[in-house]
């Protein structure tokens, strides 16, 4: 249930700060688990980047095959089990699809790359994923196959890949808040002042939590409650914005996600195509930019014609948590192991959070987990610092 702060648990196992989708997970999985949870949010449940429209889940390029790469494989391999898992427990679809990508080719060098990723697939990825589904990265010259989505004219070639899936983060959220209650408390409108050393939670309403541990999950908003208790901060916000189309006449909620150069097109199971998300340091507020917007439209329409005319059903922009090393931030504090970070996943947070959370609640309960070096919080304060 959503909470009073003066209704709070005061001691509860497990204090996660933001209501995310990071969050979220952590919380479901402190119940798995038999832990006592609350979750205080500075705002609204899944205000930030998980409130977006966009949903792609795509995998990291197959090549220069690291720790990262690795791991987020991994997550995108479990996610399918484990959204299934969830939605039959809540009832709630999460509007996810392993409906693969498309993605167009305009260059022969540019196919030349492809076919270096086309390689590495083949080498690096299973040949089944755990439901018996088949994935592959395939090139595919001249004209796309039946049932695909109207593309401009003129590209050499296509990839094609069947690991890649999209799913819906609003209905994704509901799913994992519904999951979660009634036994963990989540406090809406209550913004942390700060972490104290001994990793106490006091709220900017003068209420103290003293968990036993406390899982820092607030996006973007991690940095700059850390700073503190590392004289630096671990990451920033980037500012990122998506349109929502319905187009008129056929539906395209069966087609592959499409990627080209920079650009999103994610086709929902309700009719509706997200277009996005583009990535801005720097920015003066937080809100729609119409031009942003009408670029995006724009795009959308010259890459598959089919959307001309699409009706603008939303406009959306949000911030996402990019830390410092850029890989996501999950790790004990250095000098206070009862404070725990899970953010900073950019722009594969939906896809891993589920992983991110197994790795918070190992650490939180004393169990080894085996995460990739360049998670660490030290890691990443040290390129911050450097």
């Amino acid at each position: 249930m959503t909470a009073h702060p003066t209704s709070i648990p005061a001691t509860p196992d497990i204090a996660i700060i933001g209501a995310g989708v990071v969050g979220l997970w952590c919380a479901l999985k402190a119940k798995q688990r038999g832990l006592s949870a609350v979750i205080v949010e500075s705002g609204r449940i899944g205000q930030g980047a998980s409130g977006g429209i966009l949903g792609a889940l795509m995998p990291h390029r197959p090549v220069s095959w690291e720790d990262i790469q690795v791991f987020q494989l991994e997550a995108l391999l479990s996610l399918e089990t484990e959204l299934a898992e969830l939605e039959t427990a809540t009832g709630l679809s999460c509007g996810y699809s392993r409906c693969g990508r498309v993605m167009p080719i305009d260059s022969d060098e540019f196919l030349a790359e492809h076919e270096q990723w086309q390689t590495g697939a083949t080498r690096l990825w299973p040949a089944v994923s755990r439901t018996g589904q088949s994935i592959s990265w395939d090139i595919r010259r001249g004209e796309p196959a039946p049932g695909w989505p109207v593309l401009k004219p003129g590209f050499v070639a296509y990839s094609f890949d069947t690991l890649s899936a999209r799913i819906n983060p609003r209905r994704f959220v509901k799913a994992l808040l519904a999951a979660v209650q009634p036994e963990v408390v989540v406090a809406e409108n209550c913004p942390v002042e700060t972490i104290t050393d001994n990793s106490e939670v006091l709220l900017e309403n003068g209420t103290r939590l003293s968990p036993g541990k406390v899982i820092v999950a607030a996006g973007h908003e991690s940095f700059g409650l850390l700073q503190p208790h590392l004289k630096c901060e671990l990451g920033w916000g980037v500012k990122g914005q998506a349109v929502l189309l319905r187009p008129q006449g056929r539906s395209f909620d069966d087609m592959p996600v499409i990627y080209s150069r920079g650009i999103y097109l994610v086709a929902h199971d309700d009719g509706l195509v997200a277009v996005g998300s583009t990535s801005q340091r720097d920015y003066r507020n937080t809100g729609v930019d119409e031009v942003v917007s009408q670029k995006l439209v724009q795009r959308a329409a010259e890459l598959c014609p089919g959307l001309a005319g699409a009706e603008v059903v939303e406009q959306w922009a949000g911030i996402r948590p990019r830390a410092a090393g850029r890989d996501p931030v999950v790790g004990a504090l250095p000098d206070s192991h009862d404070t725990i970070v899970a953010s900073g996943g950019f722009k594969i947070t939906l896809g891993i959070a589920h992983k991110m959370a197994d790795a918070a609640l190992d650490l939180a309960t004393g169990i080894a987990c085996d995460l990739p070096p360049s998670f660490a919080v030290r890691e990443h304060a040290a390129k911050q610092m450097s």
